[in-house]
Formats: structure tokens, C-alpha cells, sequence
């Protein structure tokens, strides 16, 4: 039937949008935050705010205060122009040493039409996917910290008549963070390893591997403390291939910063370069990314704004 043939293509789009790689659930590794974006989504070693609930969980205990931020982006609009990204965190404080936190995740992949073989349209259907995640971080000493996600993610390429390519697992992630790395008051190191879990299957007899990263970072403070330079090695298990991230943040004046950063992604042949810029407003902050890529690179031109605040 046609109708296979459409879900077959929602499958290829949905694993071509991100990677070229061996594993599914690849929504799970979209980078969120329009300040991480814009600084190379170099963030690992950096985890200093509520995204610390995808990037690194053991970073949640450098959080002083409660803390929320949303996300939007129209995703990937060389390729479509009904895909869009949110993303939503809350995290805080708990008890002495330690935090909790957890994000909403949401892509939605737009409306499609299915026809039988003759081109008759049978209806219409969207495609989504969703992450609920729960955090937890407690601090081993004075100066490290270490933190675990709790997920369950669910993705419905399409539920038509007796077809039914919808799927739901779970996963995990640990991370660590270390302060005052090398006796340097100024260095942070951080480490983690996410989505860890069964394989996914669609009813189609085969079972894709979750998209399980061991990743390394570091960011260090300089310029008197204007200035912050953050670098991660992520290791794609499935792939066996290194994702290079490397980001800036400068601070013209205190509550205002300029970002850069470099991404490369062997596994997806992807290399962009990311701009962006943030203000703080008391309690309340903006961020906004820009994404520089090749002329085949869906990324290219997408745009990323976050709202943040603290209470």
C-alpha cells in the first residue's frame, strides 16, 4: 500500500534530520537552549543552569536558586516547514547538596496525507515525539557532584487504520562534574553517559539501538571572569564516531553576552557554526541562536530563541 511507502519515508526523514547513523530515537540528541546552541552546544563541562537536566544531571547542584527555561524553534525549515522544536526544564535546589529537575521534550514532525494505491487520499495523520525526563544530583564533596535522568520518551510516526508505527521505551543517563579541576579555581570538568536502554521497534521486525553517547567536557573561566571557553568529545557508541563541540561566551557588560561556537558530527557529515547573543533582566532571560551551515545542511538558518527565569 501507499500508505507503507509514506511511513517508510517518515522513518528516513526522521533519522536523515538529525544523523546518518545506526541508531533510531535520534530526537533524543537534539541539543536544546538557544545559549547552548549559539556557544557550539558545548555544555557538558559548563552545566551551570536548568538545561543541566539533558546536558549533564550532576551539574543541577550548581544551581542556587529555582530555576525554569522554554525553548522554540522551527526545526530544520530548509527541509520542511511544519516541524518545530520545544522544549521545557524546571530545576532546583532540594536539600542540603542536593537538586532535582526534569524537561518536557516535544517534536513535532507536522501533518501528512495517506493515499492508497491508486492516489486516493485515505486522511491525514501527524507525527510526533516526546521525552518526559526526571533529574536527580547530589554532591559527592565540596567540589564534585554527581547526577542521573530518568526517561521515557514515545514516538508516533503514524497510527492509520490496522498500521500502527508507534513506539515507547525508556532510558538513562549518568553524569559527573568536577569543580576546581587541576588545582585551577577557574576549570571545570564534567562527564556523561546518556541514553542507555532496550532498542526500539516500530512492528517491523527490527530493533534500532538508542543513540548512547559517553561524552566529555571542560569550560574554563578567563578575562577576569568575562570570558568562557567550553570544549566536548562526545563518543557515539553505535557508530563509533566523535561529535567535537566548541563554544565562547563574552560579556561586553555584565548582563549581556555574545556567543560562537563550532559543531562537527562525522556520523551525519554535519559541520555548522553557531552565533547568538543573551540578556539578563533581573530574574528573567533571553537567548537567541543562530545556526551558519553548508547549502545542503538542513540546520542552516534555524533560529532558536529561550526564555529563562529564577525565583
Amino acid at each position: 500500500m501507499r500508505t507503507k511507502h509514506i511511513i517508510l519515508s517518515l522513518i528516513l526523514l526522521s533519522q536523515l534530520s538529525f544523523a546518518q547513523g545506526q541508531a533510531g530515537s535520534l530526537f533524543l540528541t537534539i541539543n536544546p537552549g538557544a545559549r547552548s546552541n549559539a556557544m557550539g552546544e558545548a555544555q557538558i563541562g559548563v552545566a551551570n543552569d536548568s538545561y543541566a537536566t539533558y546536558y549533564n544531571p550532576a551539574g543541577l547542584t550548581n544551581l542556587s536558586s529555582k530555576e525554569f527555561s522554554f525553548m522554540h524553534t522551527s526545526y530544520l525549515p530548509n527541509l520542511a516547514d511544519d516541524m518545530a522544536y520545544d522544549f521545557l526544564t524546571f530545576a532546583m535546589p532540594f536539600r542540603e547538596g542536593e537538586s532535582i529537575g526534569g524537561h518536557f521534550t516535544y517534536l513535532n514532525l507536522g501533518d501528512q496525507v495517506s493515499t492508497d494505491a491508486n492516489g486516493n487520499e485515505l486522511g491525514s495523520f501527524s507525527s510526533y515525539m516526546y521525552a518526559l525526563n526526571l533529574s536527580y544530583a547530589k554532591q559527592i564533596d565540596e567540589t564534585s557532584s554527581w547526577g542521573i535522568n530518568g526517561k521515557y520518551f514515545y514516538q508516533e510516526l503514524a497510527v492509520i487504520n490496522s498500521l500502527d508505527a508507534s513506539s515507547g521505551s525508556f532510558a538513562l543517563d549518568v553524569g559527573y562534574f568536577k569543580h576546581n579541576a587541576m588545582d585551577n579555581p577557574n576549570l571545570k570538568l564534567g562527564a556523561v553517559l546518556t541514553n542507555v536502554g532496550p532498542g526500539v521497534s516500530f512492528n517491523d521486525g527490527e530493533e534500532d539501538p538508542l543513540p548512547t553517547r559517553l561524552g566529555m567536557g571542560m569550560s574554563l573561566l578567563t578575562l577576569e571572569g568575562q570570558a568562557l571557553v567550553a570544549f566536548d568529545l562526545n563518543y557515539e557508541v553505535n557508530d563509533q564516531t566523535f561529535v567535537t563541540n566548541l563554544g565562547l561566551e563574552y560579556y561586553l557588560v555584565e548582563d549581556f553576552a555574545l556567543r560562537g561556537g563550532f559543531m562537527s558530527d562525522p556520523s551525519g557529515d554535519l559541520n555548522y557554526t553557531t552565533l547568538g547573543l543573551g540578556a539578563d533582566f533581573e530574574s528573567i532571560g533571553f537567548d537567541v541562536s543562530y545556526v551558519i551551515g553548508g547549502d545542503l545542511d538542513p540546520h542552516s538558518d534555524m533560529i532558536r530563541f529561550s526564555l529563562s527565569g529564577s525565583f
